[in-house]
Parts: C-alpha cells; structure tokens; sequence
C-alpha cells in the first residue's frame, strides 16, 4: 500500500485500521510521509510541509531521526498534522503530549 493512494483526509480511526492490515514491520519512507502529510495538512493547495516542521514535529513526538517510519510513527504525525490544520499551536500540542505522558505514568 502507498499513502498516496489514501484520501488525505482520512480519519484518523479509519487510517489506523487501515495500516493495521500492513503486515508487521511494515514501513514507510520520509519522502513518501512528507506528500501525505502535507496533502492532509493543506487538502486545498499544492503546499509542502518543510523539513524544518517535519523534525519538529519528529521530535515533538519522541520519534528518533531515522528516514524510514512505522505504523505507530505515521499515526503520531497525523496527529500533530491535524492539530495544526485547525490552527492548533504548538504549545497545546506539547501540553497535550505531557498530559497523556502523565496519565500513563500516573497507571
């Protein structure tokens, strides 16, 4: 499967299922991630998501520099995409991210 063969705007209930019919250790490459997310963060326009956002968003997700992403990784950076999409900022993110940190800690 390729994303790009995948509505953008997919839910992100709907992508998970659909990236659990991938067989275990399935992955994707960086460029390939990079043309989804920026179709799902900018549906209506031919923007692309610049390298810069791409590691923060990596690294705001404790997602280790690598070129080549998992299931789990792909969920976690639509995430973050969608949040942006309706004008979300970055410190809601982060404060999001620590609370369900503390949540599990806290089990």
């Amino acid at each position: 499967m390729r994303l790009s063969e995948l509505d953008p705007l997919i839910p992100l209930i709907k992508l998970r299922e659909e990236l659990l019919k991938l067989p275990k250790g399935y992955s994707f490459f960086e460029e390939e991630l990079v043309d989804f997310l920026s179709r799902r963060r900018w549906p209506e326009s031919n923007r692309r998501i610049d390298r810069t956002t791409f590691w923060r968003w990596r690294n705001d997700n404790g997602i280790e520099h690598q070129k080549v992403f998992s299931r789990l990784d792909i969920l976690k950076l639509c995430q973050i995409c969608d949040h942006y999409r309706i004008d979300g900022t970055r410190s809601e993110y982060l404060a999001i991210v620590k609370n369900k940190k503390e949540v599990v800690l806290n089990k």
